[in-house]
C-alpha cells in the first residue's frame, strides 16, 4: 500500500494492486545525516513512533529515519543502510516504526520484507532478515522477544527471539493487510482490505473473522488502522469516512460514519479520546462529549498519528510533520 512514488501514496498504490518485485537486500547500520529543523517537501513521512523518553522516530521513502530528542525543535536526518551500496543505493520505503513499551527495542519495516531492528534505544539499526520480498505495512512490538509485522499477499510475520529467527503465515487470501496490534504476546488483531478484522489468540499461529473477510465483495473499502483505548473498546478506520468500533473485545462491531466522508489511514488514543489522521490532511477527534470533530492544519494526507501523554504527532506526504501539546485540541505545522 504506500507508494509507488507519483501515484496517491501508499494505499492508492496497493489498492490498485501495485506490488514491488523484490531483490537481495542486506543491511547493517544508519548513515549519519544532518540536523534540520523538518522535513522536506519531496519527502513522503509514513510511519512514528514515541518513545518513553519523549524521543521521537519518524520513517519514510528512500531509507528516511528523523529523529529529534528536543520535542520536535530539531531534527537528525538519517538514511538508514537496508542494502549494500553507499548512500544514493538505499532508496526502498521505510512504511512503519516500532518501539517496545520502555522503549528499549524497536522495529521498523518496509518496502520488498524489510525488518531493521534496535537493541539500544534506537541509536542503531540493524537489518534482519525475514526470509519475504513483498511490502511490509506496520508492526507490533510487545516485549525485546515479539514482534509482529503484516503487508501484501496474506503475509503475517511473528519473532519470538528478538527477531533472530521470522516465522511467516500467509492468510488464506491473499489480500493486503494495512495494520496489526498486539495486546500482549498472544492476543492479537490485523485489518486489511474487504474491511477484514482478523483475531488471534496464540500468537499467529491461527487467525479468525471477526469482521468483514468477503473478498468477492467489491462495495466494500478497505480497512486502514486499528486502535484500542482499553481491552474491550476499539476502533477501526476505513475508506468515506466509515469507522468500525467494538466495546466487548470484537464479538460485535457498530459501523459509525465521521463528519465527512473522507479515507482515515491512522488512529491513536490521547486523553482516552480518538484521533484519526486522513485524507487532505484531516484530524478527526473526540470532544468530550463524545462527538466528532474534524481539524484541517494542512492540506496533505496524514499516514500515521501517536501521541505520548498530551504530546503527539501526525506526519504524512510532502514533509509533513504537525505536532500537539494539549492531547489534539491545537496541532501545529512543524517546518
Amino acid at each position: 500500500m504506500r507508494v509507488r512514488e507519483g501515484a496517491f501514496w501508499a494505499l492508492a498504490g496497493a489498492i490498485a494492486g501495485a506490488v514491488l518485485i523484490a531483490g537481495s537486500l542486506v543491511s547493517d547500520a544508519a548513515i549519519s545525516g544532518r540536523t534540520v529543523s523538518g522535513a522536506h517537501p519531496w519527502q513522503a513521512l509514513y510511519g512514528v513512533a514515541i518513545r518513553p523518553d519523549g524521543s521521537t522516530y519518524i520513517v519514510g521513502s528512500k531509507g528516511l529515519l528523523m529523529v529529534s530528542n528536543d520535542h520536535g525543535k530539531s531534527w537528525d536526518e538519517q538514511v538508514l543502510h537496508e542494502r549494500d551500496g553507499n548512500v544514493l543505493f538505499q532508496d526502498r520505503d521505510l512504511y512503519a516504526v516500532q518501539f517496545t513499551p520502555d522503549g528499549k527495542s524497536g522495529w521498523i519495516a518496509g518496502e520488498m520484507g524489510i525488518v531493521l531492528h534496535s537493541d539500544d534505544s534506537g541509536k542503531t539499526w540493524t537489518r534482519q532478515q525475514t526470509g519475504v520480498a513483498s511490502n511490509l505495512f506496520n508492526l507490533s512490538a510487545v516485549d525485546a522477544q515479539h514482534a509482529y509485522a503484516c503487508g501484501a499477499e496474506g503475509l503475517v510475520l511473528s519473532t519470538v527471539d528478538g527477531g533472530q529467527h521470522w516465522s511467516v503465515y500467509k492468510y488464506k487470501d491473499p489480500i493486503i493487510f494495512f495494520d496489526i496490534h498486539y495486546t500482549d504476546a498472544s492476543n492479537g488483531w490485523m485489518v486489511g482490505e474487504f474491511e477484514t478484522i482478523l483475531h488471534t489468540t496464540d500468537g499467529g499461529k491461527t487467525w479468525n473473522v471477526s469482521h468483514g473477510g468477503n473478498v468477492g465483495d467489491y462495495t466494500v473499502g478497505p480497512s486502514f488502522s486499528i486502535v484500542f483505548d482499553n481491552l474491550q473498546h476499539a476502533l477501526v478506520t476505513g475508506l468515506n469516512g466509515e469507522v468500525l468500533t467494538t466495546a466487548d473485545s470484537g464479538k460485535t462491531w457498530k459501523a459509525l460514519k465521521l463528519p465527512e466522508p473522507v479515507a482515515t489511514y491512522a488512529a491513536a488514543v490521547a486523553g482516552g479520546r480518538f484521533w484519526l489522521g486522513g485524507e487532505g490532511g484531516r484530524l478527526v477527534g473526540m470532544d468530550a462529549a463524545g462527538k466528532w470533530v474534524v481539524h484541517r492544519p494542512t492540506f496533505n494526507d496524514i499516514a500515521a498519528v501517536a501521541f505520548l501523554g498530551n504530546a503527539g504527532y501526525a506526519v504524512g506526504l510532502n514533509g509533513l510533520i504537525l505536532r500537539t501539546d494539549n492531547a489534539g485540541e491545537q496541532w501545529q505545522v512543524v517546518k
